[in-house]
């Protein structure tokens, strides 16, 4: 037979609850008093018998997961939960799709019942505030109310006996102010999807572990060589570190895992696809499967360092609107590339449609022409390049604005072509339209952090840091590489990105992050 464990929190159910009543006698007999010692009593032998658990579980987190929960967890995770357990300081990059939110909001969960009520406090915090309330207090809010936890959770709060004890808040709601007033003995700060959190928020977050019994746990993907996060997870750094790749999982190990968790975790498949997808050599692939931090490459024309901070500037209130003005990109496929529509508001990306036109452009036509009216779109930029200069002429006649005569209008906005190989509006500084537009716009945007590409999923980031570069001539202009030389080089096409790209383009001269006419700042939205 297994060792019993005794669950504190039956206790006030036993029958010895009398044996510590004090003796009542008929003069002093009020049903007040009575029930007051009652709850006392229970009150003390309910910390008599959880006392001894709670010190081993504090000790040992992977039993606490064990019993308290009946939970499991798997080798990586329980090391994350003993690396917190005796450092002040944990830093843990992962790959993709390996339960660090999970494993963040177990570290939160624990560390609230295994101290003593009112000794612990945690505070959490992620990029936007949408991870914060739908990623790891999701989780924390399950555990809570799936294991009858002590206290009261909602969305980013938790309360013990009406005392606060843990919140979650994005970074807008942070500054070295807002820390003012939280103490505890035991302070727990987690930094879930630590790469899009800034420095100076980091900074903040230290002052509430400054003494010796508080801890600190920044998790996540390992998307930019620049951030904070790598920072700390370089060694050296004094933080323990922790790195699990695709190939540390069981999917890939053969470890022992239940099947529902072998089922959640990251798996071969999906592994081999992104390999065919993204190559072994993009960032996205040494980030998202190898768990690791990817060097900015040489002669890639949009870094990874640049590209990476703008997915997460969802909550950013400097990225502009303007006010339901959109504007879009349209990237014309012939036979095997795609249609891909890229929809903005301002400087933020808002949608994209990938088109299927079955071996015939125009086919898209009406689709796209849907699209516009959905949107409210009052722009196309249109890649006329081939079979693009038919659906550029054909949603040109079906526009009022373009065509306002027209029998069989159907939408309201505005075609702007684009062609590639054309020469650049600053012929002595690029070889062509497209080298300018991939420069100017996605390089120079990704820079300054001038949009807002949350939005955007892991394929378009893939997209957009792949192509390369190379200085030219005599006048060292900068080409940027081909469509036809990235499915060449790659097996597969840049048409995501381009669509993204061509959505920021307004004619001649582009909108460039440096240009300051009242013209491209109106289209464009961008701010001063």
């Amino acid at each position: 037979m297994g060792k019993v464990v005794i669950d504190p929190h039956l206790v006030l159910q036993r029958t010895r609850l009398q044996e510590h009543l004090p003796p009542i006698t008929p003069e002093t007999y009020r049903f007040e008093d009575v029930e007051a010692r009652r709850l006392q009593a229970a009150a003390d032998l309910l910390e008599e018998v959880a006392a001894p658990t709670r010190a081993r579980w504090k000790a040992d987190p992977r039993a606490w997961v064990a019993e308290r929960l009946d939970g499991f967890i798997w080798s990586k995770q329980g090391e994350i939960l003993d690396t917190v357990r005796d450092n002040e300081e944990t830093a843990v990059h992962t790959c993709h799709n390996i339960g660090k939110s999970w494993s963040a909001a177990l570290a939160v969960c624990w560390w609230l019942d295994v101290h003593e009520p009112g000794e612990a406090f945690v505070v959490t915090t992620a990029p936007t505030g949408a991870q914060v309330k739908a990623i790891l207090w999701r989780y924390i809010n399950r555990m809570h109310s799936q294991h009858d936890l002590p206290g009261r959770t909602n969305m980013t709060e938790w309360y013990i006996d009406g005392e606060l004890v843990a919140l979650g808040r994005k970074p807008a709601e942070y500054s070295a102010d807002a820390f003012q007033g939280i103490h505890a003995r035991f302070v727990l700060v987690i930094i879930d999807e630590a790469c899009g959190v800034l420095e100076k928020l980091w900074d903040a977050a230290s002052t509430l572990t400054s003494n010796e019994g508080s801890r600190t746990l920044a998790i996540g993907n390992p998307d930019d060589p620049q951030s904070m996060f790598a920072k700390v997870c370089t060694p050296g750094s004094g933080w323990a570190v922790i790195g699990i790749g695709a190939f540390d999982t069981p999917n890939f190990t053969d470890e022992p895992v239940p099947d529902k968790i072998k089922q959640s975790l990251i798996s071969r498949k999906w592994v081999e696809g992104r390999a065919r997808v993204w190559g072994t050599d993009s960032p996205l692939y040494i980030s998202k499967v190898l768990g690791k931090f990817p060097l900015d490459a040489e002669d890639g024309v949009i870094p990874a360092s640049f590209v990476m901070p703008c997915r997460y500037l969802g909550d950013d209130p400097n990225i502009t609107s303007t006010m339901g003005v959109r504007r879009a990109g349209l990237d014309v496929g012939e036979t095997t590339d795609r249609t891909v529509l890229f929809v903005r508001d301002g400087m933020r990306v808002i949608a994209h449609h990938v088109i299927s036109h079955q071996g015939d452009a125009m086919n898209a036509v009406g689709e796209v022409a849907r699209y516009i009216n959905q949107y409210g779109i009052t722009e196309v930029v249109v890649d006329v390049i081939g079979i693009g200069w038919g659906v550029y002429s054909r949603l040109r006649e079906l526009s009022r604005v373009d065509n306002p005569t027209g029998v069989d209008v159907t939408h309201d906005a505005r075609l702007v072509r684009f062609s590639a190989g054309e020469q650049a509006h600053d012929k002595d500084r690029f070889i062509n339209k497209r080298s300018e537009l991939w420069w100017e716009v996605g390089r120079e945007h990704s820079r300054t952090r001038a949009w807002d590409l949350s939005y955007c999923d892991d394929d378009v980031i893939a997209e957009l840091t792949c192509p390369k570069y190379r200085i030219e001539g005599s006048h060292s202009r900068v080409q940027v590489e081909s469509k036809s030389d990235v499915r060449e080089r790659l097996g597969r096409s840049s048409d995501l990105a381009d669509a993204l790209l061509m959505s920021f383009y307004t004619g001649d001269p582009p909108m460039l992050p440096g240009a300051f006419s009242s013209r491209n700042l109106e289209l464009a939205g961008t701010r001063l």
